[in-house]
């Protein structure tokens, strides 16, 4: 019995510890494209208006539709690339799982301790979920939610 109860512990603490790196990837990505989408959105129209090409040349045009494309696709992502909620997301993950693991280690009941962290992930899971699909009207639900249990 003992060891069912390690081995679910282990499983909880591996998938959290999984999901915080993934988090951690994730941010870096949309970090990265962000600040690359910016340079272009700054560089591109700088280039045309100093007049180091025309907007009638071949390399002219492309940068038109470079501009129109990245600040099509800026403007439309723009909160999960500029997002600073992605940073809290990992923070909030990495005291979770700190948070249970010493628990875990504190408890009599370890078995409770794993029915509660398991549903605690649960829902910070779906949250996140929720806002990838909702944009912002997802961090609107999760507000109007967190304030109504409040």
């Amino acid at each position: 019995m003992a060891t069912s109860v390690e081995a679910l512990v282990q499983e909880i603490d591996e998938r959290m510890a999984h999901d915080v790196r993934l988090l951690t990837r994730w941010r870096l990505v949309h970090r990265t494209v962000g600040v690359l989408y910016t340079i272009i959105l700054i560089f591109v129209p700088a280039v045309l208006a100093v007049g180091f090409t025309s907007s009638e040349t071949p390399l002219g045009k492309t940068l038109l539709l470079i501009a129109a494309v990245v600040g099509g696709l800026n403007v439309t992502f723009k909160p999960y690339l500029h997002s600073q909620k992605r940073r809290a997301d990992v923070n909030n993950m990495r005291r979770l799982r700190d948070q249970f693991r010493i628990e875990a280690t504190a408890a009599d009941d370890v078995k409770a301790v794993c029915e509660k962290y398991s549903a605690l992930y649960a829902e910070m899971f779906e949250a996140r979920g929720r806002e990838l699909v909702d944009g912002h009207l997802g961090k609107e639900e999760i507000v109007k939610e967190e304030t109504s249990r409040q």
